[in-house]
């Protein structure tokens, strides 16, 4: 029953659930066998082929996309398959034990200006089971990292590998994995001992418990791959919005191991975050809107996917996060973040650099500094629900009715990675994110029926 409650409560925004389904059944049928169908897609069992590449992992493992664009197995994106039904419990525990099989609690100095600390988790795992700490590249050796891709490894990987620990618990109800001795690069720990250093490995704020990252010359370290083109210093929003759910996650995991302690630690730890998160990141602007921003240096711009995901999983409660909801509605209604139910990272009215990041590798309107997503489409739609349901209803059947806009042949959807109605351009069709996270985020947030 705890690992019921903690489901319910810890992942899906702490929020009171909706009084009915935002979509007509037949749309949640459409959606459900979608997210079913490019989970499937992007599946390679030990020894198939993927991308030109056999799976020589020894694990049933799932890559980006179904179409095979990234032929390697990415930890956030795998991470963000889970909440459903989509993944059994055995072969998530073969992505846990791949995962420890990367990690070393040595630091590696790749070479200068490269370091990658001890207990980070890898940003991708290659088909040979070998990682690469780095976006940019499959290099699994000292030609990785470093610009434009940062003297540390993103951070948010470290909290994806807690979510998916405590994912297997919370649909196992079983504590045998948590408690076992697993194997990675430096020797064997148990893995409650290792989850507690890999929370502790990224580097935050001794005040506040917020993450950081350096200077963007020396150091342009990423808080979060789907922002791996985009520059931040300072403390940053959404890696900290992870360690956050990771703590409340570890909360619940340490407690049912009878470690009330460390339990207690966690606890204290997720809400010294929360605390600190609105005089850090929320902004009211002159019009009188407010938003969390991205971060405290570069990249001190309104975030749209931070504060979407910030108000989803209930980092920000209370007056803040109904401020976040209407500055999210009139942004939707504006079209100033969203198009065809898909995402902008940042707003098209943003005054900082003309509706684009203050800092990016990637061209204007394009990926991450300007093309729309469907990776974050559940968390704004839950976001919307809080104050304008007629809103929140809206975007999602202008969601179902993108897919549907784009079917192929064969049944499924194109599902883009991104694209830009406005320029025509799209990227990696049958992107599993852009399905089975909406499903699986409206789901958890009570937003469905089924």
């Amino acid at each position: 029953m705890l690992a019921r409650r903690e489901l319910l409560k810890g992942l899906a925004g702490w929020m009171a659930l909706p009084p009915a389904p935002l979509l007509a059944p037949e749309d949640e049928r459409f959606l459900a066998e979608q997210a079913r169908r490019v989970v499937l897609s992007a599946r390679l069992r030990p020894g198939d082929l993927g991308g030109g590449r056999r799976n020589e992992t020894g694990c049933t493992i799932h890559v980006p996309g179904g179409n095979m664009g990234y032929p390697a197995f990415w930890i956030r994106d795998a991470v963000m398959m889970l909440g459903d039904d989509l993944i059994p419990a055995d072969e998530l525990e073969g992505w846990i034990r791949l995962i420890c099989s990367t990690i070393s609690g040595r630091d590696w100095h790749v070479r200068p200006g490269v370091e990658v600390p001890a207990w980070s988790v890898p940003d991708h795992i290659n088909y040979d089971g070998k990682a690469t700490f780095y976006p940019g590249s499959y290099e699994t050796g000292d030609k990785q990292g470093g610009k434009p891709f940062g003297k540390y490894p993103p951070l948010d990987d470290n909290f994806y590998f807690l979510t998916a620990v405590w994912r297997h618990w919370a649909v196992t109800h079983k504590l045998a994995l948590a408690q076992s001795v697993v194997k990675t690069a430096s020797g064997q720990i148990r893995l409650s001992e290792l989850c507690e250093r890999v929370y502790a490995a990224p580097p935050s704020d001794a005040a506040t418990g917020l993450c950081v990252v350096g200077d963007v010359e020396t150091e342009n370290a990423k808080d979060f791959g789907f922002c791996d083109t985009i520059n931040k210093s300072g403390k940053v929003l959404f890696a900290s919005l992870l360690k956050f759910v990771a703590a409340r996650q570890m909360t619940a995991l340490f407690r049912a191991l009878g470690r009330t302690d460390t339990a207690r630690r966690f606890a204290r730890e997720a809400d010294r975050i929360r605390a600190a998160l609105p005089a850090t990141f929320a902004h009211t602007s002159g019009n009188g809107e407010t938003w969390l921003h991205a971060a405290t240096e570069v990249g001190n711009q309104p975030d749209v996917w931070g504060t979407a995901y910030a108000v989803w999983c209930g980092a920000v409660e209370g007056d803040l996060a109904r401020a976040l909801s209407r500055a999210l509605a009139r942004a939707y209604r504006d079209k100033t973040a969203v198009r065809e139910g898909c995402v902008r990272h940042i707003l098209t009215t943003d005054p900082v650099n003309h509706g684009l990041w203050q800092s990016a590798t990637s061209s204007p309107g394009e990926y991450q500094n300007g093309g729309y997503w469907g990776t974050a489409t559940g968390w704004y739609i839950a976001a919307l629900a809080q104050t304008d349901r007629a809103a929140a209803a809206a975007m999602a059947h202008d969601y179902i009715a993108f897919l549907r806009g784009h079917m192929r042949p064969d049944g499924m959807a194109e599902a883009w990675e991104w694209f830009n109605p406005d320029t025509g351009k799209s990227t990696n069709p049958t992107y599993v994110a852009t399905v089975a996270l909406p499903w699986i985020s409206l789901r958890q947030a009570g937003l469905l029926g089924n």
